[in-house]
């Protein structure tokens, strides 16, 4: 029994080593795996770090991408503002220069004088129409345009643009006041009578230009406001002058166009005739020699019909002939 129990006491301290080692064996193993987990757990932060890096610098890039691409639109839609600029500056000057035309006198004058020989110019040749021609010899006074007309009369055709009247029509009309306006179309319809009258004395003679004369308006807007006034027929009936404006003056130079071309087929006409009385005579002449020709081959028949029964026949007689002499022996 002693000893039994004195081999038991000392296996105690034995049984409490081999306990401890293995609770040092069991912590260091959960050290290391603590060890491990946070290991992983800072290499997967610095991955994500690494991405979102990785990210900021591709959003940066494609913001720096969109900001160059509108940077280099801006430029372009600058560049097009300073072309549209260069290019306004470079129609304020023609424009100046046409406002200068259109604002009265002299100049408004002459753009009337102009569009007018740009219609004739487009619509006849040269030999159709006279430009500044003297009507009444000695007298000084030339009209702008005289069109010859089939049967060789001359139409004249003068141009008047009351621009600066219009334009103070147009200013009394846009601030409304009528008192002014009203003022402003007898100024107008005065101006026209006084061109018409003008016309009359200085550009219509009989034997030489037909019996009325045309004023050309070059703008339609102010010939309706004359035609407003109901004077067309008055200038008509008092002055024998006609008021057309581009509209109305082309259809008038392009059906006297169109009558020149019916006189000229009339006169070809007569030359078309004689020509083709010539043939006439020529196809007759053909005929009566075909005729004479087709005579002359049937008697040529007649003969060869002729010689061929004289043929038939002398050979008969010859065939008969040597049947006797065949006979006699």
């Amino acid at each position: 029994m002693t000893t039994n129990q004195g081999v038991g006491s000392s296996n105690l301290p034995r049984r409490a080593n081999f306990n401890k080692c293995g609770n040092m064996d069991y912590l260091l193993l959960l050290f290391l795996i603590i060890l491990l987990i946070i290991v992983s757990i800072i290499l997967i932060n610095i991955k994500k770090n690494d991405q979102k890096e990785s990210n900021t610098e591709n959003i940066f890039q494609e913001y720096n991408e969109k900001q160059q691409t509108q940077n280099e639109s801006l430029g372009r839609q600058e560049q097009a503002l300073s072309d549209l600029r260069i290019t306004i500056q470079d129609f304020q000057e023609p424009l100046q220069k046409l406002r200068n035309y259109l604002s009265g006198g002299t100049k408004a004058g002459q753009f009337g004088e102009w569009s007018l020989q740009a219609m004739m110019q487009d619509i006849f040749p040269e030999n159709r129409y006279k430009e500044n021609e003297e009507i009444i010899e000695g007298s000084g006074q030339r009209v702008e345009f005289a069109l010859t007309l089939p049967g060789g009369l001359l139409q004249p055709i003068d141009a008047k643009f009351p621009s600066g009247l219009f334009d103070n029509y147009l200013n009394a009309s846009s601030k409304g006041n009528r008192d002014q306006v009203n003022t402003a179309k007898k100024d107008i319809e005065r101006h026209v009578k006084n061109d018409a009258e003008d016309i009359q004395k200085k550009y219509i003679l009989a034997g030489k230009t037909s019996d009325m004369g045309i004023m050309y308006i070059p703008s339609e807007s102010l010939l309706q406001l004359i035609d407003s006034m109901n004077i067309r027929e008055d200038l008509f009936r008092d002055y024998r002058v006609l008021l057309l404006g581009p509209n109305s003056l082309a259809a008038y130079l392009i059906s006297v166009s169109m009558n020149f071309r019916v006189e000229s087929f009339n006169d070809r006409a007569s030359e078309i005739m004689d020509e083709f009385g010539k043939l006439k005579k020529e196809f007759e002449k053909f005929n009566n020699s075909t005729n004479d020709l087709r005579k002359k081959a049937e008697e040529v028949l007649n003969k060869i019909d002729d010689y061929s029964t004289r043929e038939r026949q002398m050979s008969k007689a010859i065939k008969n002939m040597d049947n006797l002499n065949t006979k006699k022996k």
